[in-house]
């Protein structure tokens, strides 16, 4: 029993965290590129608010996180609240530049400490709540601020973390540049359905002029998206499918946690999608490397950088999705590894 609920609490901390994500990042993933195209031909202040908009719209995720999990763990308003300002004050999307003697901040902080906190987070209230009377209004915050401090405390350490991982996907970049692509595809297939910010690994990677490793990252996303609106759209999540293919393909991390077989799927179809990248010549850079089909940020940039029309076409929308459903029915029909329920969401 006690496994049980451990086991449940955890879904709640990675489905909270993905709908959190997913609802702060999908405005600016859809419409930043319409928006932009727009205002570079007619009335640009009114698309520059629209933009500042959009992006500004992303610093609201630690906020929904923390709040979507205290609705999921049946919180009260105020419990909810508290939970919310308690993440965004620990995400290290707001830290003061000294230098500058002002508060900087850049979207989302860093999603290892996000979900660090919020279940530290959710675990004290849960266990003070109820508990301060009337004064729940006074001390419940003061509560939610001591969580925040150990939050700024566990914040380099989380930071270290996505580092890390960044150092070893570095470490691609240096190799012979057919394998570069296939590993690095299938990197960033991989962080794309785990806390790691697939947009932040791409502007610390390709700061340089790699953009055929670029290209190769931004098709790593969009395999994941190809293979996750097949598999919903497969479980009848036909909504799912569609939002996957937008930007919300965090939304799936649950999923993969649960079924990591899924990632069998995932890690192939980008290893063959990585391959066709570098074959076809798919460029990008650090603005495209984290977003796939996402906006068509991803074929939009390529193209500006020199790709051909037809290798576009083929890289982004026929050989991800061919890949992806043959490798999904061979995993899930041929084989057994997995079910088609494997990909039903229970977090919307």
């Amino acid at each position: 029993m006690q496994k049980q609920r451990v086991k449940d609490f955890l879904n709640i901390i990675l489905n909270g965290t993905a709908l959190g994500i997913v609802v702060g990042l999908i405005p600016n993933a859809v419409l930043s590129t319409l928006f932009k195209y727009l205002g570079a031909h007619f009335a640009p202040n009114v698309f520059t608010t629209l933009t500042q908009a959009m992006y500004l719209f992303q610093f609201g995720v630690p906020v929904l996180v923390g709040m979507i999990i205290g609705q999921m763990l049946n919180f009260k308003a105020i419990e909810s609240a508290v939970l919310g300002s308690t993440v965004l004050a620990a995400s290290g999307s707001l830290t003061f530049n000294a230098t500058a003697k002002a508060w900087t901040g850049v979207p989302m902080g860093d999603l290892f400490n996000v979900m660090l906190i919020a279940a530290i987070g959710a675990l004290i209230i849960k266990l003070v709540k109820d508990k301060f009377g009337t004064l729940t209004i006074i001390l419940l915050p003061i509560v939610g601020g001591l969580v925040a401090a150990f939050g700024l405390v566990t914040l380099p350490y989380m930071k270290n973390l996505t580092n890390f991982l960044a150092t070893i996907v570095f470490k691609f970049t240096t190799l012979q540049p057919v394998l570069m692509c296939i590993l690095i595809a299938m990197a960033f297939s991989f962080m794309i359905v785990t806390p790691v910010s697939t947009v932040a690994m791409g502007i610390i990677l390709f700061s340089n002029e790699n953009f055929i490793g670029a290209g190769a990252a931004t098709l790593g996303v969009l395999s994941s998206a190809a293979v996750l609106a097949i598999g919903t759209f497969r479980a009848k999540n036909k909504g799912v499918s569609l939002a996957i293919i937008l930007g919300a393909i965090k939304l799936m991390m649950p999923n993969c946690a649960r079924k990591p077989q899924l990632f069998l799927t995932i890690l192939t179809t980008s290893a063959i999608t990585g391959l066709a990248g570098y074959l076809l010549n798919i460029l990008g850079n650090k603005d495209s490397a984290g977003f796939g089909i996402i906006g068509l940020i991803g074929p939009t940039k390529a193209s500006e950088l020199g790709s051909t029309l037809l290798g576009i076409i083929l890289a982004f929308f026929v050989i991800p999705f061919t890949v992806a459903f043959i490798a999904d029915r061979i995993y899930s029909d041929v084989l057994k590894l997995y079910k088609t329920d494997a990909y039903k969401t229970d977090n919307l």
